[in-house]
């Protein structure tokens, strides 16, 4: 039996699918299982918030239009939804709760910070860009892909 990936992707790998950045192409990877049906993207609504305040910063920086990378990024999430290929993780008040303390314990924010019970509960891989994200979530015992050096 085929055992299907699973990756939980935050704000800083979740951008990297629509903006072009450094390991974009590793991103683009994991969309590529879920539309061949071999793998799943999970992702949090704050994550998807979160992407916006992104896309709204490079359009003022760099002029990128925020609102065509806010649709196509909501019409991806929309059909990968439809194939089954989407786990959208909902802010629990145990997700908050884990979330706080981790944000105690390893002071980090509270927006990383809930990143950690989020892929948790997803049962996934988590895959970011931020490095300290990536330490935190691997001395809970996630298994992490960090998008650097």
């Amino acid at each position: 039996m085929l055992v299907e990936a699973s990756y939980y992707l935050d704000t800083s790998a979740l951008v990297k699918r629509y903006v072009e950045e450094p390991y974009s192409d590793k991103v683009d990877q994991l969309f590529s299982q879920a539309y061949r049906g071999i793998g799943v993207i999970s992702l949090s609504h704050w994550n998807i918030g979160e992407a916006v305040v992104v896309f709204d910063k490079y359009q003022r920086r760099i002029g990128i239009d925020s609102k065509r990378l806010t649709r196509s990024m909501l019409r991806e999430m929309k059909t990968l939804s439809r194939l089954n290929r989407v786990k959208i993780i909902g802010i629990t008040p145990g997700i908050l709760k884990e979330s706080i303390k981790l944000v105690l314990e390893h002071h980090i924010y509270l927006a990383d910070a809930l990143q950690i019970p989020s892929a948790k509960k997803a049962k996934a891989t988590l895959v970011t860009g931020d490095r300290k994200l990536a330490e935190t979530a691997r001395k809970q015992g996630l298994k992490t892909v960090y998008l650097g050096k």
